[in-house]
């Protein structure tokens, strides 16, 4: 009976750690690293999940010093309350660190509520929406941390394809309540094919935007990449 116990506590949590990269040479060099890693524990009472992404990079044209060009950390952490109802409120925590964005640290704190349009053994869609309080410092010398309120839209789509092949897509779309024209755009997808039943061959595209980067000092508004990786579940 114990033992039972045990083992039903322990398929309760899940987990997954990735390392990929991208590699270009010739007139123009350039190396990009990234890690990804996520945490699950979750019932029909309670979802309680925690990821951290890692991301750098390093570039340089003919007869130039090689210089590092990208250097992300954005972790996160959630509760989703009953996650398997079609309605779930939750509560989530972001902090965010990006060179290309010249950000120091972004926080982000905030509650609401996540549907679920369509949940099956192989397909999987649900868009949430919540409300969002922020703290930003730039990456500067003289660096003042602002404080706004954001609205936080997302659209998360899963679909397995066979038992080693799944596609996947999270987009975020974060507006500032007092001016909608001040936005954050994350998005992700990522196809994985399976090497074994434990492991898989990842392909992945990253693509983040940000209104306010050139303000605070970044050349651009957008960075993308798409990285090539091996990915372990548990």
């Amino acid at each position: 009976m114990l033992n039972a116990q045990s083992a039903a506590e322990a398929s309760r949590w899940s987990g997954t750690a990735q390392l990929n990269g991208s590699l270009l040479f010739g007139e123009t060099e350039q190396r990009a690293f990234g890690t990804r890693t996520s945490l699950v524990r979750a019932d029909s009472l309670l979802e309680f999940s925690a990821s951290l992404q890692t991301l750098y990079g390093e570039a340089s044209l003919v007869d130039e010093p090689r210089r590092v060009v990208k250097r992300l950390w954005l972790g996160s952490i959630t509760a989703d309350w009953r996650p398997e109802a079609r309605w779930s409120p939750f509560l989530l925590a972001t902090l965010e660190s990006s060179l290309e964005k010249r950000l120091a640290r972004r926080y982000n704190t905030g509650v609401g509520v996540k549907y679920t349009a369509l949940r099956t053994e192989d397909h999987e869609v649900s868009v949430s929406v919540a409300l969002l309080d922020e703290r930003v410092t730039p990456d500067a010398a003289d660096a003042v941390t602002s404080r706004l309120t954001r609205w936080s839209s997302r659209l998360r789509i899963r679909r397995n394809f066979s038992d080693r092949t799944r596609l996947s897509h999270i987009t975020f779309w974060r507006p500032s309540a007092a001016a909608i024209d001040q936005f954050v755009v994350q998005s992700s997808t990522e196809l994985a094919v399976g090497l074994s039943r434990r492991t898989a061959l990842t392909v992945s595209f990253l693509d983040n935007y940000d209104s306010e980067a050139v303000s605070r000092g970044a050349r651009r508004y957008n960075d993308g990449q798409f990285l090539v990786g091996l990915a372990a579940n548990w």
